[in-house]
């Protein structure tokens, strides 16, 4: 047999043949739940960038690298075996910035659902050149053309409206609904492809969007509002002053999509620690920004999230994100 024959038998054997269950399945009322991964990145493009403002161990094209890193083989053979729709895009937080900044869009979407047959996915994935792009091509492009939308974003930034993006920016290309059920005669079996939508936000905690003090933003200006009312109040339980105080909290977000996003927000950075990581005031930003976000995202009905300060590494964000998605060996 041929040695292409050969591979493509063997790829088959992996990702699973028509007759082959899929394995990252449930069974209820007689159905298969099938779960896909619907990824969103999107990174706060605003001063945070700036390596010169605000120091970092990982930037956020690493941060990319990490994520595409993990499409092949974690996230697509993760308790499966074939029918892979799973997907990666990174988005803009302010959509302004694709004009501004000349995104070629088209390398910003990673969609294993485009295929129409298990055959043509497994040569996109496997094959190195083949008369269509690869997996291994499109990874490259989409890391290359956020490379340099990033660097543009260093020398000509503007606020991230966190608030805004996720009252309209998560629409139906972020959180995708239940496909319907699939009849697959040969086996006598029902299938429901489910998506998992995941939105991972890299920002810095602080949302500064050009709204002060009417309850869509959380600036320095809030938090050390906030603290001081806090000290001089003679309170000791930073919760409970939260909580008798809703003046201070921000707006819900009202957009029904949330109930089935989880958001995964990555390197919240603390301006009131010293460059060697000691506090210069109590309590700290950190603590203050994840009291804030967590009831923030509570309020708006996220479905699920985790809040996570700066990655002192790679290896330590890829744990992070490898935790959230739960796509351990």
């Amino acid at each position: 047999m041929p040695v292409y024959k050969l591979l493509i038998t063997a790829l088959l054997t992996l990702f699973g043949t028509k007759a082959t269950r899929p394995a990252r399945l449930v069974s209820t009322d007689g159905k298969l739940t099938i779960t896909h991964f619907n990824i969103t990145f999107a990174p706060d493009l605003s001063n945070r960038v700036n390596p010169k403002l605000y120091k970092r161990p990982l930037n956020d094209t690493e941060l990319l690298q990490v994520i595409s890193g993990k499409l092949h083989p974690d996230i697509l053979t993760y308790r499966r075996s074939q029918n892979q729709h799973d997907r990666l895009l990174v988005d803009f937080i302010n959509k302004g910035l694709i004009t501004q900044y000349e995104v070629r869009t088209d390398k910003m979407l990673i969609d294993f659902g485009q295929f129409p047959t298990q055959l043509a996915r497994i040569n996109y994935i496997m094959m190195d050149k083949p008369p269509k792009p690869t997996l291994v091509q499109d990874i490259a492009g989409m890391n290359r053309e956020f490379g340099r939308v990033y660097n543009k974003a260093i020398k000509d930034h503007v606020g991230a409206d966190i608030w805004t993006y996720l009252d309209q920016g998560i629409d139906d290309k972020n959180v995708f609904a239940d496909e319907k059920p699939i009849h697959d005669a040969d086996n006598d079996i029902v299938y429901v492809n489910h998506f998992r939508n995941v939105l991972i936000l890299p920002t810095d905690g602080y949302i500064e969007a050009g709204i002060f003090g009417k309850g869509f933003d959380l600036g320095q200006q809030t938090i050390n509002r906030f603290r001081n009312a806090f000290l001089a109040s003679g309170d000791t339980d930073l919760q409970r002053f939260f909580r008798k105080n809703p003046s201070y909290h921000i707006k819900p977000v009202h957009n029904e999509r949330l109930k089935r996003l989880e958001i995964l927000v990555l390197e919240m950075y603390d301006r009131s620690l010293t460059a060697a990581g000691s506090a210069t005031v109590h309590p700290t930003d950190m603590e203050i920004m994840k009291l804030f976000w967590s009831d923030w995202l509570q309020q708006s009905g996220v479905k699920h999230f985790e809040l996570h300060p700066c990655a002192n590494s790679r290896d330590e964000a890829e744990k992070t994100i490898v935790s959230f998605l739960g796509i351990h060996k």
